[in-house]
């Protein structure tokens, strides 16, 4: 590889880490005033900007704990309805994770990814003890783009004692499966330039992901035309009145306990 591009590579990433540590100084900043104010809602709003500020700078440069980490806290503030205690101390832990790495006390070469992101905090969800996802430590990835129809997989999943992460990119799901190796992913039939029969095929054509029990979200029926392409082992979760049973179905195939 040509020197000049090495260096600029090299250069990017250490600009980079300045502007990360600028933005964790400001997430301290914020975290500490939010134990101290009342109105915490402009709070949040700057933390939420804040963070995806950060995943924003991260994409363009090799930094890929800082961007699982930044991708996992992104996806627990956006479903972040209020600064309270837990979700204070929450937040605190990713970005202490984050500052770990910039400090080098965290290395991506002696740190499994898989591992490293099940030991971030879990999301919460109402009436079920965050505890108990961690306990369980069953994993599941939701490539879903619509936020509400992934809030409503998340929040049966939790009920079971799972924990989830979520993207809405066809492209970022392959690369999360790769890195997390999650137990089992639910992803929707329609997503962007690749849609969920595309996905599913490619991580079930992949030795590192092939073996990731993988089911499609989808509104049509099982033997719609649009389906045919899926790979066999796939299961099928049809949205409306059957999605409970078939979610129940899948996770009983997949032996996910």
């Amino acid at each position: 590889m040509n020197k000049n591009v090495v260096d600029l590579d090299d250069q990017m990433l250490a600009d980079f880490k300045d502007e990360a540590r600028d933005i964790i100084s400001s997430l301290d900043v914020h975290l500490q005033n939010a134990h101290s104010q009342a109105n915490r809602d402009a709070l949040l709003t700057a933390i939420q900007r804040e963070v995806f500020n950060l995943r924003y700078k991260g994409k363009s440069v090799n930094a890929p704990l800082i961007n699982l980490t930044s991708h996992r806290l992104a996806d627990y503030v956006t479903s972040c309805r209020e600064l309270n205690a837990d979700s204070i101390a929450d937040i605190q832990a990713f970005v202490d994770k984050i500052e770990g790495i910039l400090d080098g006390d965290i290395s991506g070469t002696s740190t499994d990814s898989a591992e490293f992101v099940r030991e971030l905090p879990s999301k919460r969800a109402p009436d079920i003890d965050p505890a108990w996802l961690s306990k369980a430590n069953v994993e599941a990835l939701l490539v879903i783009p619509q936020r509400s129809m992934a809030a409503i997989v998340e929040r049966e999943l939790a009920a079971c004692g799972y924990r989830s992460s979520s993207t809405q990119s066809s492209f970022e799901a392959i690369e999360l499966a790769v890195r997390t190796r999650p137990d089992f992913i639910i992803v929707a039939k329609t997503i962007d330039d690749l849609d969920g029969v595309d996905v599913v095929s490619a991580l079930q054509a992949m030795p590192k992901t092939r073996d990731i029990p993988t089911a499609v979200l989808t509104s049509d029926a099982p033997n719609h035309p649009s389906l045919r392409d899926l790979p066999f082992r796939t299961a099928i979760i049809r949205k409306g009145g059957a999605f409970g049973d078939d979610l129940a179905e899948a996770l009983a195939r997949f032996n996910i306990t």
